[in-house]
């Protein structure tokens, strides 16, 4: 064998395993041939009329940075055309309370992670509506989903308000490079649930873990009737549910360490809800795209309007929601 007939050998080995490593990484996207995600939504909207009360009337959002991200690497096996990855919290606004859903995360995290863009203005008005908000949510541990709430200039005022599950509180490393305060764990009580939890009329948590051990989704049923699945990193895309193809190996299995098989069987349920279920506005994780058009179609108002609770002391924000409140910690087996 001549040196050159050997170095062609080689190269083409060599491409060959570089091939493989790029469909793996990249395009690999096999879904398990068994097992199942129970998303039974006649269960969930029974456990939403639970708690009684007024629902929520209105969903604003404040979109806090805007990062550029290949698709193919949230979208596996698509294309490498660059996207809008943003992140966003979200504020139900009931007659006499607010939920603050995510918390996105500060400036320097967004710097730390390639955001293009930060709005400022947009953290301002999030931490102040965190102080008027008598419960805060999370849908995964994540920095980039808990450190408004951990991070904040009022975070010891308002982390005793969160409903933190036990996997999302016991993940301290998974919230990197974002760290509790000094003090705030020792007296916090998680919140320890089965599948299903109401936490407030039309609201309830869904366990899903898979992105992370204390993934949940957050169903959202307003006054009107409209209904909402906050898909968290569940689906970070519209399209990981559309197309049924989740983040690729590269994220999942390198840098946000999936159960890819758990989040597989659970974009496989709410592939089956997006059938059955055409009108309830399944909301993913941080496609810019995706919620832009439920902006334009009306179910989210843009910006967190100003809230005169910001100024009741908290003893008076908990009254506004006493009977839910109850409700909770009869479902937590607090006393």
């Amino acid at each position: 064998m001549t040196k050159k007939t050997l170095a062609i050998r080689v190269l083409i080995v060599v491409a060959a395993i570089l091939a493989a490593a790029v469909y793996w990484l990249f395009y690999d996207n096999r879904f398990p041939q068994a097992g199942r995600f129970a998303l039974d939504i006649n269960e969930i909207r029974r456990e939403a009329a639970t708690l009684p009360g007024a629902r929520a009337t209105a969903i604003e959002m404040e979109t806090l940075s805007h990062t550029p991200e290949p698709r193919i690497a949230l979208v596996a096996g698509t294309a490498w055309q660059m996207i809008d990855m943003i992140r966003t919290s979200y504020r139900l606004v009931f007659a006499d309370q607010s939920i603050i859903i995510d918390t996105g995360y500060d400036a320097a995290g967004a710097k730390a992670t390639g955001a293009k863009s930060y709005d400022a203005a947009a953290w301002q008005r999030m931490q102040s509506a965190m102080r008027s908000a008598t419960k805060i949510v999370v849908t995964h541990e994540h920095g980039d989903h808990i450190g408004g709430l951990l991070t904040g200039p009022y975070s010891a005022q308002i982390i005793p308000k969160a409903v933190i599950n036990q996997a999302q509180f016991d993940g301290i490393d998974r919230t990197a490079p974002v760290i509790w305060p000094k003090g705030s764990r020792a007296s916090f009580k998680p919140v320890q649930y089965g599948r299903l939890l109401a936490i407030a009329p039309g609201v309830v948590l869904i366990r899903a873990a898979g992105h992370t051990p204390g993934s949940q989704m957050i169903y959202v049923a307003r006054a009107d009737g409209q209904e909402y699945i906050f898909m968290g990193d569940v689906a970070s895309s519209a399209d990981n549910v559309r197309l049924l193809r989740i983040r690729s190996r590269l994220v999942t299995d390198f840098m946000t360490f999936d159960d890819r098989t758990a989040v597989m069987l659970q974009t496989k349920a709410l592939n089956a809800l997006s059938k059955a279920e055409p009108k309830i506005a399944l909301v993913p994780g941080h496609d810019g795209a995706a919620i832009r058009t439920f902006e334009r179609q009306g179910l989210f108002k843009s910006g967190f309007t100003p809230d005169q609770r910001a100024a009741l002391t908290p003893g008076l924000v908990r009254a506004a929601c006493k009977k839910c409140e109850s409700s909770l910690r009869a479902k937590r087996g607090n006393p």
